[in-house]
């Protein structure tokens, strides 16, 4: 299943005059096995960010939904778009999930490293689906980072364990 979900505001080709009926954010989505990837387009800001969460809130629903935040095709971000991500990553812990971020540009863990959030993330920056820092080896249970993908954005200093004890599996989640 892949939908999007325009905003109705761009800019233009010149930058400065919005293009009209063009959007300023899409977010597209798709189930890769257990995962749900969203790609995230365009600007997140105090007008569109409350969508990526309403998106999230949806995703919750799921029994342990994990889902991957594929976000390079952001080309910018405000303080929302942070709070944002935060709110997301909660909706999904509650409802014992997770969250990982895919390939962030520039303009995103240049903020999260600002905002001193960076440590929150967990970060895959590969495309291979199922290769999400949560996976588990089936044989030992033991974590397997990811791994990564030739050609893929080199942000090192972005890369690190959150810290967080592993998430309970087999519990429920009522809607």
């Amino acid at each position: 299943m892949s939908t999007k979900l325009p905003h109705d505001r761009s800019r233009g080709a010149d930058g400065d005059v919005p293009a009209p009926g063009a959007p300023v954010m899409s977010l597209d989505w798709e189930h890769e096995g257990p995962l749900t990837v969203v790609s995230v387009h365009g600007e997140v800001d105090m007008s569109n960010a409350h969508l990526l969460v309403d998106l999230v809130a949806e995703l919750a629903r799921r029994p342990a939904p994990r889902v991957v935040l594929d976000l390079s095709g952001v080309r910018f971000v405000d303080l929302h778009a942070v709070r944002a991500l935060i709110e997301a990553d909660r909706l999904l812990r509650e409802a014992a999930g997770g969250l990982a971020l895919r390939r962030p540009p520039r303009c995103v863990s240049r903020l999260l490293h600002l905002t001193a959030t960076v440590h929150l993330f967990a970060v895959d920056e590969g495309p291979v689906p199922g290769d999400a820092p949560w996976a588990r080896s089936a044989a030992t249970g033991d974590r397997v980072p990811p791994r990564r993908a030739t050609g893929a954005l080199s942000t090192p200093h972005l890369r690190m364990d959150t810290g967080r004890p592993p998430l309970p599996s087999g519990r429920e989640v009522s809607a």
